[in-house]
């Protein structure tokens, strides 16, 4: 099995206790260089002067001539001068306070991310598994631990942003706006949406002191990226295209901003395109326009903590052929919550949308949370109550043990959760092609892991077992007649390892991703019994390297796949196995501005990304980045 290799030269910055220390800023007399990598790597550029400073959030800055390469910085904790004690919430922001398997991807991924679409994370995130497909106008599927789509979560800086309509955000947010990105595997998040029973996807918005980044990318299929990032905002400008050619236009605003004890942020986002059918359908003239916006207030004063969040969404889809569809839908939700930060931290909310949909009428969906937090030691514990309009109450909660010791990690975790149909799942009408189904019953998934990490100077490497079982699974496929519907699985189990490693020798850092994950229909009394889900790797793996070369180059190979995957429920069709590999050569040409030249599925590898639905070809990438002060 090939491993991902990151071959560079530089140095770590750790905590006193070994852990690492990721998104610490590496600079020089007020300009920033860049910052670590998840594993608190610096990959040095060659053009950083004699001496660097270091700062990352609730530490004391560094500052020294550049370390040699391998060698650890440790940084300690610092607490603000006027001795104000600043109550940190244990379920806003970063996830990785909470969920012990979560991998945070930062700039340079982020804009890989935006450029290659969300199937980078396939064989780079342990436990996680994408299709995105559709057109310029993609539908995008995330799969955590052999779960559905519809059980992952997606947050902006710890607040929810899923849709009741259907489960998901717009989709149509550009990664590169945001600072990084955390994705947590493991169900019952502290403070989301209830969508997440298998884990979730946090954006993280760019710090107040985020420089001046502007980062323009062209692909030789016509599609053209630009974005820009400074001081809390970002704004990006998109032309996509479709893997069959179909052309569609995006733009994604963000803004932040703190006024005392009152932080606010916005994130809006607007796309139009064609979309494209699957090879097996007729031919269809379709196009989607769609749009979300989201703004959010949180105002602390003294143990209390009050949030405020708004957000709506417009979808709109067209065609002609091969039959007149005009479908149009917007829902607005609101979601308040208000917190005691005490010795136990206690946090009581309200979530409600409304939808207006010419598809499925008009729909209302409502729920109350209360939640209690404790962190003590090593030990967390969350345990909450969710109060379902139409859907009685339901309990849910996790534990968490995590240990660490110089250069040791420890970790197990227990949870469960629920999750209520979506209003599409429910009552999307018959039209030939999907339906939905009204009888539809909640779901309920609990789960388990133990891992253990180890972060050296010259190794680092984690290995996680996890189980998970869900009742009531809700899963679309088509039915005898080829008509998509959902229906409830009565009973889902998955089993796998993850693995991830990495290894630096001088000026190389070798890395790699492997995962193994059996997600099978437990339904009793049925030949499906002991079969795997549809569209579940058995296996997803990754492979590259990074070199440094003279002159300020560097270049990059990268190799992903995964196994087979099954169309249906009964194992009779299969997509099958493959790998795709990539290649970039970049060159600093100063400590602002970078430049790399890109191919993307070198060899040209035909594969779907799912059933009707090809993946993309051969791609050249131009990129151009600054990052100023």
């Amino acid at each position: 099995m090939l491993f991902l290799i990151l071959v560079s030269s530089g140095f770590f910055i750790q905590q006193i206790d070994g852990s690492p220390i990721p998104g610490a800023w590496v600079g020089s007399e007020g300009t920033w260089f860049g910052f670590t990598d998840h594993i608190g790597h610096y990959s040095l550029h060659g053009s950083e002067p004699d001496s660097i400073s270091v700062h990352a959030t609730g530490f004391k800055d560094w500052s020294g001539p550049i370390p040699s390469d391998s060698t650890v910085i440790y940084l300690q904790e610092t607490v603000f001068d006027n001795g104000e004690l600043i109550l940190v919430t244990a379920f806003r922001g970063s996830l990785k306070n909470v969920i012990p398997s979560t991998t945070r991807l930062t700039d340079h991924e982020l804009s890989e991310l935006s450029t290659s679409g969300m199937g980078y994370l396939n064989g780079r995130i342990p436990g996680v598994s994408v299709r995105e497909y559709g057109g310029s106008m993609p539908i995008i599927s995330v799969s955590i631990r052999g779960a559905d789509p519809s059980q992952v979560d997606y947050m902006v800086d710890g607040i929810s942003i899923v849709s009741a309509r259907d489960g998901m955000p717009a989709g149509i947010f550009d990664p590169a706006v945001f600072t990084s990105v955390e994705i947590a595997r493991g169900g019952a998040i502290a403070g989301g949406s209830g969508a997440g029973s298998a884990g979730a996807v946090n954006y993280l918005p760019p710090l107040l002191s985020q420089p001046l980044s502007i980062s323009f990318c062209t692909l030789s299929n016509g599609g053209v990226y630009i974005n820009g990032k400074h001081r809390g905002s970002a704004i990006s400008l998109r032309r996509n295209i479709g893997n069959t050619g179909t052309v569609g236009y995006s733009t994604t605003l963000l803004t932040t901003g703190r006024y005392s004890n009152l932080g606010i942020g916005f994130l809006g986002a607007w796309a139009s395109g064609d979309t494209e059918g699957p090879t097996w359908s007729v031919e269809s003239d379709g196009q989607r326009k769609q749009g979300q916006a989201e703004g959010w207030a949180t105002l602390v004063h003294k143990s209390l903590e009050m949030d405020l969040s708004v957000g709506t969404s417009l979808m709109d889809y067209r065609q002609t052929l091969p039959f007149d569809v005009d479908d149009a839908h917007s829902d607005f939700t609101v979601r308040t919550s208000l917190q005691w930060n005490g010795p136990i931290t206690l946090r009581g909310g309200f979530n409600g949308t409304w939808l207006e949909s010419s598809a499925t009428n008009d729909h209302a969906m409502q729920f109350g949370t209360i939640h209690a937090t404790k962190k003590h030691g090593f030990l967390f514990a969350d345990l909450g109550l969710r109060f379902a309009s139409d859907w009685g109450t339901y309990l849910s909660g996790r534990v968490t043990a995590e240990k660490s010791r110089e250069s040791f990690h420890l970790f197990t975790s227990a949870f469960s959760d629920f999750r209520v149909p979506t209003i599409n799942d429910l009552y999307w009408p018959s039209d030939g092609y999907t339906s939905g189904n009204p009888e539809l019953e909640s779901e309920r998934t609990t789960g388990a892991e133990v891992g253990a990490g180890y972060t050296g100077i010259s190794f680092a490497g984690d290995i996680c077992g996890f189980i998970t079982s869900s009742d009531n699974l809700i899963i679309w496929l088509p039915d005898d007649s080829g008509v998509w519907s959902p229906s409830n699985i009565s009973s889902s189990f998955s089993k796998g390892v993850e693995l991830s490693s990495s290894f630096v020798m001088g000026f190389a850092t070798l890395s790699g991703t492997f995962t193994w994950n059996i997600a099978t229909d437990e339904t009793a009394d049925t030949p499906r019994r002991g079969m795997l889900l549809p569209y579940r790797p058995e296996y997803t793996w990754g492979g590259g390297s990074h070199i440094e070369l003279p002159l300020d180059l560097a270049v990059e190979l990268s190799v992903n796949g995964m196994g087979k995957r099954f169309k249906n429920r009964t194992q009779s069709e299969f997509l099958g196995e493959y790998w795709i590999a990539d290649i970039a050569l970049s060159r600093y040409f100063s400590h602002e501005v970078r430049i790399d030249l890109g191919l993307l599925n070198i060899l040209d590898t035909s594969y779907e990304e799912t059933n009707g639905y090809a993946g993309r070809g051969r791609t050249l990438r131009l990129s151009l980045e600054y990052t100023g002060e």
